[in-house]
């Protein structure tokens, strides 16, 4: 009797110790995994594509391959941690281990673990850090498209001074740039020539 008992103090101070970290690691999982918005295995796909298409050099293409990889590596750890866990069979455990007293003792000091409360605010944190990247991210496109359509103005007027080149007169150069007119009628009067 005296043998059973120390085993059973053993298994509850095992218990005690183990099972507050192990609980905790899988409910702070299961909390990013709760959060997490479900996406489609094409959505993801299509997401990749679309940021691997805006990446030019193969230094970039590299670290986005190494990033697509760890954030799979991190969806799949979660997804695993996310399984709710079973719950203990106890009678079934006392009948097959044939050590009933042992697995009451095993259950009675489960049951008297107490866990503390985990107050972490890591999900709202992190949501707001990437709402506050979002709106940084679409006021850059917003201002990459004003200066993409402006470079795209340029662009054409060049081609069209381009084409005009050969039959251009500087009446027509004055036309469009007075202030050069000015500077060349003054370089003019004072005689400079170069």
């Amino acid at each position: 009797a005296p043998h059973r008992n120390h085993f059973g103090e053993m298994l509850r101070h095992v218990a005690s110790r183990a099972l507050p970290k192990m609980r905790a690691l899988q409910g702070s999982a299961r909390l990013f995994a709760a959060d997490a918005p479900a996406v489609s295995i094409d959505d993801t796909a299509e997401a990749w594509a679309t940021v691997k298409s805006a990446v030019v050099t193969e230094d970039g293409l590299r670290a986005i391959a190494q990033l697509q990889k760890a954030m799979g590596d991190v969806r799949d750890e979660v997804s695993r941690d996310a399984k709710p866990v079973v719950p203990i069979d106890w009678p079934s455990l006392k009948a097959k281990s044939g050590f009933p007293t042992i697995v009451e003792q095993f259950k009675q000091g489960l049951e008297s673990v107490k866990y503390p409360v985990y107050d972490g605010d890591e999900v709202a944190t992190t949501k707001a850090t990437f709402a506050k990247l979002v709106a940084e991210a679409e006021k850059a496109v917003a201002l990459a498209t004003t200066r993409e359509a402006e470079l795209d103005a340029e662009l054409a007027s060049i081609a069209e001074d381009k084409k005009k080149l050969s039959t251009i007169t500087m009446d027509e150069v004055f036309e469009k740039e007075p202030g050069l007119k000015k500077e060349v009628e003054e370089r003019i009067r004072n005689d400079q020539w170069f």
